[in-house]
């Protein structure tokens, strides 16, 4: 297992550019884990473009595999007053692998203040079972995390009445990285939500993700709940919304996913 952080530090400029090595402990099949691609754009976005206000919204498509070297580019879009926008293409020996836009928005003072994103009621992370069936597979991403179901059911629960879960959510080793690019590399752990409703396993490939920021998270230690709902799949195609909580129940993320299915 390699931290977060040690991840993050392996990203280094090279020829205009963040490079890296796809590191085989966040792969996940033939790809670096989505989440991992994510969290490297921004780093390679925040080391490019310093002082930028916070992480308001994130929009992702994944190409391609992001595997073998990959180089990170950023593209500063717009700065205003207030906001700056900035993409970030993820490119290897084949072409494009992924494509990023980040909007970073200064706070600015509101008369309209409201908060319907309430965590569910669920039991604590210690009062929850694990996520996932049986020991761990000792290699790829999904074991970099710790997963407890809160709510909901496991995959390949055809009895489900919905193919929903809440799974608490912690990193095993998350180095001291920073706090958002932590975010972002937790919150598409959890495998589609559409996998509850799947007769047996199979692949699956996120092709798009979008991630809206309400609060920051202050640190990337304990426990976060993520809540994941597939609202409608045909075609070979599941749509889902997805939400992210601290442990104290601060709303700091929704985000949607385009993820195609392949059973």
């Amino acid at each position: 297992m390699t931290s977060l952080r040690a991840v993050a530090d392996q990203l280094t400029p090279e020829a205009g550019h963040f490079a890296i090595d796809a590191p085989a402990a966040w792969g996940q099949g033939r790809t670096l884990y989505g989440g991992m691609t994510a969290a490297l754009a921004y780093e390679a976005v925040t080391r490019t473009h310093q002082e930028l206000p916070p992480l308001r919204s994130a929009q992702f498509a994944f190409i391609g595999p992001a595997s073998g070297r990959l180089r990170f580019s950023p593209t500063l879009l717009r700065r205003g007053r207030s906001s700056t926008i900035i993409a970030a293409d993820c490119a290897n020996a084949e072409g494009t692998a992924a494509r990023a836009v980040f909007v970073f928005g200064a706070a600015r003072e509101s008369k309209v203040a409201h908060d319907f994103l309430p965590m569910p009621n669920v039991p604590a992370p210690d009062d929850s079972p694990p996520f996932r069936k049986g020991a761990p597979s000792t290699r790829g991403f999904w074991d970099n995390f710790e997963t407890r179901l809160a709510s909901g059911a496991r995959l390949l629960d055809l009895s489900a009445p919905r193919p929903e879960f809440a799974v608490w959510t912690r990193f095993l080793d998350h180095g001291g990285a920073d706090p958002v690019t932590a975010m972002l590399a937790i919150a598409d752990c959890l495998p589609p939500a559409a996998m509850t409703h799947f007769p047996d396993l199979a692949p699956i490939s996120t092709m798009t993700w979008s991630v809206d920021v309400m609060t920051p998270p202050p640190t990337a230690d304990g426990w976060f709940l993520l809540a994941s709902s597939s609202e409608h799949a045909a075609d070979g195609y599941s749509m889902q919304s997805m939400t992210m909580w601290s442990e104290s129940g601060a709303p700091l993320a929704v985000g949607r996913q385009a993820v195609a299915i392949f059973v």
